[in-house]
């Protein structure tokens, strides 16, 4: 039993206008490109984390197809919000549609503790890093909100396990750090807090360029943007 990660499915089955083929070529067939990554590397008994940008749906009742996608794939799926993610409303609206709706082995991650594979995971979506320092108003209102879910995800993992005796994982879709940018508000609190691997996406096409992976501060950062993976979940925790 192993935990993998997936981010940016992007998946839009009941509109295909917004399919993601139509940002380039490397986007060509990704629906079937998943199906094929996910099917030859997760068994029925993984896990997989999927860290935000999951459906282009902009209300929820409008993300079926792409819910019961995800749900034919194998696996369990722990799924977080991302930046797209408009469809992800408030907590009681999301609650009242997953409980009136079935989508086996699918688990929404959002500053709440889930445990798998004697592992503790949460998660929330972040924001843009150089916004701590930004003049916006809008953008600083944003990133001080992140900050303090991102706060609260490390408190319920201490919380839940205070003795740290599990593997503590944070998915978070946009990256708390870069090939630029080691030390942020972001990567200061996941140090602080011991989290041991933050799993994130976001990063797509030409930023690639700005991916760090591997150990900070003793977190173990891995990229899973499915476009950088070539539409093959990652192994996270074998």
């Amino acid at each position: 039993m192993s935990i993998y990660a997936l981010a940016d499915l992007h998946l839009s089955l009941s509109n295909p206008e917004k399919s993601m083929e139509l940002f380039g070529h490397q986007w060509a067939g990704y629906i079937d490109r998943i199906v094929e990554g996910w099917t030859a590397t997760v068994k029925p008994e993984d896990t997989v984390l999927i860290p935000g940008d999951i459906s282009w749906a902009t209300y929820i009742d409008k993300a079926d197809e792409d819910f019961s996608f995800i749900a034919s794939l194998p696996g369990r799926k722990l799924l977080s919000r991302g930046n797209h993610d408009y469809w992800w409303t408030t907590m009681k609206k999301l609650d009242e549609y997953f409980e009136a709706h079935s989508f086996p082995g699918m688990e929404l991650v959002r500053t709440n503790v889930v445990e798998a594979e004697d592992c503790l995971i949460s998660g929330t979506r972040g924001w843009m890093t150089e916004a701590g320092k930004s003049e916006d108003p809008e953008k600083k209102k944003i990133y001080d909100r992140e900050i303090l879910r991102l706060k609260l995800c490390a408190e319920e993992l201490k919380k839940a396990d205070p003795g740290h005796s599990k593997t503590h994982i944070l998915m978070i879709h946009y990256p708390p750090v870069t090939s630029q940018q080691e030390h942020t508000g972001f990567s200061e609190i996941i140090a602080e807090a011991g989290i041991d691997i933050c799993v994130y996406g976001h990063l797509h096409g030409r930023s690639h360029k700005f991916i760090r992976e591997g150990e900070i501060d003793g977190c173990r950062y891995i990229c899973a943007s499915s476009d950088y993976l070539g539409f093959k979940p990652v192994l996270v925790r074998a």
